[in-house]
């Protein structure tokens, strides 16, 4: 009987393992815009015990305590809160506080999204931290056929010239090591300010007047068009003198998440009716 026993023991002790190893965590702080989306997207919305600002999709996020913002993270918030798992954007993170949060014993993923291809990598190991592989899957799969739909009906041979600007005082653009070339490229456009070697360089008007864009995309959702408006009256820029301006929701537009699909679809479809 000594066999059987010691090898069910064997058995249960590793099954036992297995199972502590995938179990999803109970407790989760999602320090990131992006990083709750993709919670809730793989079903683990009920298990949020804390947000960071600006985390206010779907609906159900606005509830939870925020304890992120521009400023950094609230560690001695945190660590009251005894998450067992802190999904942390190392972008919103000061110097030195995941390295911090770490040596306080915190379990921590960081995701440092900037493509299209990093929100599917990124999303897919997040599953694998959730024990949530088959949604994480589902959903990659799905924004992975979403894109290629879009490329298949408005990418082209010969894009358009057009300008991205993310701000207006100073003028900010982006670079190709950006998300939003790629949904440029995705619908068709040329980024006139691709090669620049920064990836949000800080342009003026003269400059944009020399690229001649054909099209200017602005990342702004108010209705008083404060960004906008400083391109009146400069009809030399062939964007301008066509009234070829689009605006798109800045919510969609820099979330890495599917929701980004939203932002890209507005504006192949702005786009291909000029």
């Amino acid at each position: 009987m000594r066999l059987p026993t010691i090898f069910n023991l064997v058995t249960f002790s590793l099954l036992f393992l297995s199972c502590s190893l995938t179990a999803s965590p109970k407790r989760i702080a999602t320090l990131a815009p992006h990083l709750t989306e993709w919670t809730y997207s793989l079903g683990n919305g009920e298990q949020i015990i804390a947000v960071s600002s600006y985390s206010d999709y779907p609906e159900d996020a606005k509830r939870h305590p925020i304890i992120a913002d521009a400023n950094g993270i609230n560690l001695t918030k945190l660590v009251e809160l005894k998450p067992d798992l802190v999904l942390v954007w190392r972008s919103n993170a000061k110097l030195g506080q995941i390295e911090k949060m770490r040596q306080l014993g915190l379990n921590v993923f960081v995701s440092d999204p900037h493509t299209l291809e990093d929100i599917e990598k990124e999303v897919l190991a997040l599953g694998e931290e959730l024990a949530q592989q088959v949604a994480a899957k589902n959903y990659t799969k799905k924004f992975k056929s979403d894109i290629q739909a879009l490329k298949e009906r408005y990418q082209k041979t010969s894009p358009s010239s057009a300008f991205f600007q993310l701000w207006h005082t100073p003028i900010m653009t982006a670079n190709k090591h950006t998300l939003v070339n790629q949904i440029f490229e995705m619908c068709g456009l040329k980024n006139v300010f691709s090669s620049s070697k920064v990836n949000y360089p800080t342009v003026n008007k003269e400059q944009v007047l020399l690229k001649q864009p054909e099209f200017i995309v602005i990342s702004e959702m108010d209705n008083d068009n404060v960004q906008s408006s400083i391109w009146h009256g400069m009809n030399t820029i062939p964007a301008v003198k066509k009234k070829q301006i689009i605006k798109l929701n800045p919510d969609h537009l820099h979330r890495y998440t599917n929701r980004v699909l939203i932002a890209a679809n507005e504006l192949c479809h702005k786009v291909s009716a000029f």
